[in-house]
């Protein structure tokens, strides 16, 4: 029974962790989890301050100390962000396999790749001149590089969401399918370094000196520009996820600096409003890979819980199999000692038919009686008015007493008393006869701490009942059962006007 309890506990608890669990319902990636409202407002509310923020500070241009590692620094933490966001989507890919996550991912790939790169060719950034390219050209070729890369692996990501696989990849296919991106991302990078370090000399010029700009920025900066917000507009029209959110949060990230420069043309290294416009970038930029984070964490845990309950769950099933394995193992067993008990007692096939089967179909009263409860308890008053309904026309039985919950060994070694006195009621007793009446009553008494429950049974109007009985199965069963089983009394009387028996046992808790 405790089993049961304990069972019951456990599958309550997994029904509210599933009930709380969210639409989503297990998430496998978070390319295919809808962005909430919370999302929402977290990201745009952050990207209005921060965009409030430089567009105050970047137009007035205020220079001030040029702090050479600042460079550096920043560089290598995008770098790093960069590529394990592009880890993490690779392995997004490896779950659920799309062309549109290989080309985010490369895109990452790219980002981070150039971040590095950008960094060794800034002029200062790890001592006097530059470590690759020309000073200082080639920082700002690679700076366009980076963010030309980036926006259009997000463009190809938008155009070929709804393109899946033609068949389900296998584990191999996966994984050559991201060594390509990588092994392409790379060459490309490769290919457009050297372009932009050794030929820097064949490029239009970008800057006089290390802070000095010269017009074709402000090229450079409109055709940054434009194609982030194409990536932007096309990311809007087409969101529908988590990603899609906060890529729209990445790009945004950078957008300031491009259209800033682009109106004033005053954005120059080493001041105020490029320092700003580095640190948002750095922060906003970074963001999907805080998200990505948080969900995978959210994720993991979620799934420490799944193995948990599942865990609980198996332990329930087991100490359920125990239970029912004994429970039908008791059944069997008692099932065997009626049979015996009532062959011997029986006159004839026909009377140990009939009485087998009443005592059958009284344990499976009591058992269904328990089962419709979930085996929790079963109120005395359903139990009396079951075992004496076969033989109720109306008037011939009265039922009183507060209803008692029983457990379930209360419950069947009561219903086998009640059966026994029923039957013998309606073979020679009360209910033998028309004018025959039997009254059941019960009173629950305590007794300091524990309980006992006093059940009378009287039967009146009946035939003369004679003053010595012959000893059966059915009375031996009514006396002994009770003070074997419950550990109560039992005082059987056949007095002449008819049958009395006060039973008194002992209540458990429920």
């Amino acid at each position: 029974m405790r089993s049961l309890r304990v069972c019951g506990l456990g599958v309550m608890q997994k029904s509210s962790v599933g009930a709380g669990a969210g639409a989503d319902d297990f998430p496998i990636v978070i390319s295919t989890m809808p962005a909430n409202a919370r999302q929402h407002k977290i990201a745009f509310r952050g990207f209005a301050i921060f965009v409030i923020v430089v567009a105050i500070l970047m137009p007035a241009n205020i220079r001030i100390a040029r702090v050479d590692a600042f460079v550096p620094v920043t560089q290598t933490i995008m770098c790093i962000a960069d590529l394990l966001t592009a880890a993490f989507l690779f392995t997004q890919y490896s779950v659920q396999p799309r062309r549109a996550m290989l080309a985010l991912a490369g895109g990452f790939v790219f980002s981070g790749l150039f971040a590095f790169l950008h960094s060794l060719a800034f002029p200062g950034a790890y001592g006097p001149g530059v470590l690759i390219g020309d000073e200082p050209n080639s920082a700002g070729w690679l700076f366009i590089c980076w963010r030309t890369t980036f926006s259009l692996a997000v463009i190809a990501y938008v155009l070929s969401k709804d393109a899946g696989e033609a068949a389900k990849p296998s584990g191999r296919s996966i994984g050559v399918a991201i060594g390509i991106t990588i092994a392409g991302v790379v060459a490309v990078t490769t290919g457009l370094t050297w372009g932009a370090t050794a030929g820097a000399g064949y490029l239009p010029s970008l800057f006089k000196d290390a802070t000095e700009q010269t017009p074709f920025v402000l090229v450079a900066n409109v055709y940054l520009a434009l194609l982030s917000v194409t990536a932007i507009v096309l990311l809007f029209i087409r969101r529908r996820t988590i990603l899609d959110q906060w890529l729209i949060v990445t790009l945004l990230a950078w957008l300031p600096n491009f259209i800033v420069a682009s109106l004033f043309f005053t954005v120059a290294r080493f001041t105020l409003g490029w320092y700003l416009s580095r640190i948002y970038t750095l922060f906003a930029g970074s963001s999907l890979l805080f998200v990505l984070l948080a969900e995978t964490l959210r994720l993991y845990t979620r799934l420490a819980k799944a193995v948990v309950l599942l865990r609980r769950s198996e332990q329930c099933q087991r100490l359920l199999v125990a239970e029912l394995d004994h429970r039908v193992k008791n059944n069997l067993a008692q099932v065997s000692a009626v049979f015996t008990a009532t062959r011997q007692g029986s006159r004839s096939i026909d009377d140990f038919v009939r009485s087998l089967d009443g005592r059958i179909q009284s344990m499976a009263a009591s058992h269904t009686l328990l089962s419709e409860s979930g085996w929790q308890g079963v109120g005395l008053a359903a139990l009396v008015r079951t075992e004496l309904a076969p033989y109720a026309t109306g008037t011939n039985i009265r039922i009183s007493g507060a209803d008692v919950m029983l457990t379930s060994a209360e419950t069947q070694a009561l219903g086998k008393v009640l059966h026994e006195l029923a039957t013998n009621a309606a073979k020679y007793g009360a209910l033998s006869i028309p004018r025959g009446q039997v009254s059941v009553s019960w009173d629950r008494r305590l007794n300091g701490q524990a309980a006992t429950v006093i059940i009378d049974w009287h039967e009146l109007g009946g035939p003369p009942v004679a003053s010595k009985t012959q000893s059966s199965y059915g009375t031996d069963l009514i006396r002994n059962l009770i003070p074997h089983e419950l550990g109560g009394t039992v005082d059987l009387v056949f007095a002449a006007e008819g049958v009395n028996c006060k039973i008194e046992a002992p209540l458990e808790k429920i």
